[in-house]
């Protein structure tokens, strides 16, 4: 049993640093992303305040909740539960927003990154395919909160520091792995610098637009006087 206890601490404090990390990345500014130090935002240091994602899902869950959805079906397994996610507030765990894992799967190196300290260096390709599903549902039902075998798990001091580790770990790699071999940002994040730069398109164009506004009147101003020079002066004189 302790065997099995330790393997399920060991699989979710790598999972839930990975969550934790990728969820403070989602949330960051994409002009802080390029202008600030990973160090400087860094997510155990410099929680997100006042987050809207937090409150948007809070939104969904109890839409959810009064609708009867919710449960604690996969909390055995580690994964969230509406129970988990209620523990939350009571107890003022801080919470992280949902950010969803990579489209591109294993072919992500943040991806990779989270199976290889679990799975270890001599896995075959059928363990890592039942890792990689193994990580996506426990991905999934996290967005209901923690769960409480997960809650107990992680909770003593020795685990809260476990997690905290391959927190920072996980999001100085996942800064790297963006800002540096810009690979695919979490959605909110991506969502944010699509954003931005449509703003920064519209102001090119617009400034374009004005300047060649300003060369057709420039031109048009020298024309009038270059052409016309014994036109003005006729109509100046007083007959």
């Amino acid at each position: 049993m302790s065997r099995r206890r330790g393997e399920f601490e060991h699989r979710t404090s790598i999972f839930e640093g990975a969550f934790r990390a990728w969820s403070h990345l989602g949330g960051i500014e994409p002009l802080d992303l390029v202008t600030k130090a990973s160090i400087d935002l860094d997510p155990l240091n410099f929680p997100l305040e006042n987050d809207p994602r937090l409150a948007a899902q809070k939104g969904k869950k109890k839409k959810n909740d009064s609708n009867g959805g919710g449960g604690d079906a996969f909390d055995a397994a580690g994964g969230g539960s509406s129970a988990g996610g209620s523990k939350q507030t009571k107890d003022n765990r801080r919470g992280y927003p949902y950010e969803p894992l990579p489209r591109a799967g294993l072919a992500h190196p943040f991806v990779q990154a989270i199976l290889s300290p679990w799975l270890g260096p001599d896995v075959d390709q059928d363990a890592i395919q039942l890792g990689l599903t193994t990580l996506r549902t426990w991905w999934q039902h996290r967005r209901k909160g923690e769960s409480g075998s997960a809650v107990v798990a992680l909770g003593t001091d020795k685990m809260r520091g476990v997690v905290e580790g391959y927190t920072r770990h996980f999001f100085n790699l996942a800064h790297c792995l963006i800002v540096n071999d810009k690979e695919q940002p979490p959605r909110t994040l991506q969502s944010k610098m699509r954003d931005l730069e449509k703003s920064r398109n519209k102001k090119v164009k617009k400034r374009g637009r004005e300047g060649e506004a300003i060369k057709a009147a420039a031109m048009a101003f020298q024309s009038g006087f270059g052409q016309n020079p014994g036109q003005q002066q006729r109509g100046s004189g007083f007959g």
